[in-house]
């Protein structure tokens, strides 16, 4: 099984001091290491994820968790989909189509591209915007 893993979800396994840590580490640790799931993210959402770790962590300890990232991805346990122009356009079609939903960044318009396009319904949040635009998908927290 896939499943997408949200800044959301980055940031609460990274943040020792965010309130999901505990929760988001035990189900990265059940999800990957016991049940063997691939976890699939996206450029969009690693350089949104790095935005908000660099002003909570600072500059060093956030190029460290790039590296384990990194690491996690030669290691085949994380696919990275990358910041392609064909992504961003259908994104931006999305958003076109969701105009009532302002709250919407476009980082999690590309998510949803990304999630439909390779079937993923199962997704790392906390982020209700996964469900409000009724394509499926599920919140895992």
């Amino acid at each position: 099984m896939k499943i997408f893993v949200d800044t959301w979800g980055w940031v609460a396994i990274a943040d020792d001091k965010d309130a999901y840590h505990k929760d988001a580490i035990r189900l990265y640790k059940d999800s990957v290491l016991i049940r063997g799931n691939k976890l699939i993210t996206s450029d969009f959402v690693l350089m949104e994820t790095i935005t908000a770790l660099r002003k909570s962590f600072g500059h060093n300890r956030t190029l460290q968790w790039i590296q384990k990232v990194n690491e996690k991805s030669a290691r085949g346990f994380l696919d990275i989909v990358p910041a392609e122009r064909t992504l961003y356009q259908k994104a931006l079609q999305l958003l076109t189509r969701y105009s009532d939903k302002p709250d919407i960044s476009l980082t999690d318009f590309t998510s949803f591209v990304v999630m439909q396009e390779q079937q993923i319904y199962d997704v790392f949040t906390g982020d209700e915007h996964f469900e409000q635009v009724n394509l499926g998908f599920r919140l895992l927290k």
